[in-house]
C-alpha cells in the first residue's frame, strides 16, 4: 500500500504488530523501573508511579495483545490460503 507520494506504507498486520511490540516493552521498561526504584516508586512524588498506572492500559487500550495477536495470525493464514 503506498500513500500519496508513492511511499510504501506497512500493511494492517506490520502495524498491530508493532503496535503489541512497543506496549509489550513499555510495560517491561516500566517494570524494570520500578524494580531499581523500589518503595519509592509508588508514590505519588515519582513518575515512574505514574507510568506504573498507564503502563498496562497500552496492551489494552486497542484490544488485548492476545486478541491483536489472533487477528494478525488470521490476517496471515488468509494470505497464506490465498
Amino acid at each position: 500500500m503506498a500513500d500519496q507520494r508513492g511511499v510504501r506504507q506497512p500493511g494492517r498486520a506490520a502495524r498491530t504488530n508493532r503496535r503489541v511490540l512497543a506496549s509489550e516493552y513499555c510495560k517491561e521498561v516500566v517494570e524494570d523501573a520500578l524494580r531499581i526504584h523500589g518503595g519509592f516508586g509508588y508514590s505519588t512524588d515519582a513518575e515512574i508511579e505514574r507510568l506504573c498506572r498507564d503502563a498496562p492500559m497500552l496492551l489494552i487500550g486497542e484490544g488485548t495483545a492476545e486478541i491483536q495477536k489472533m487477528i494478525t495470525g488470521n490476517r496471515l493464514l488468509e494470505r497464506y490460503r490465498a
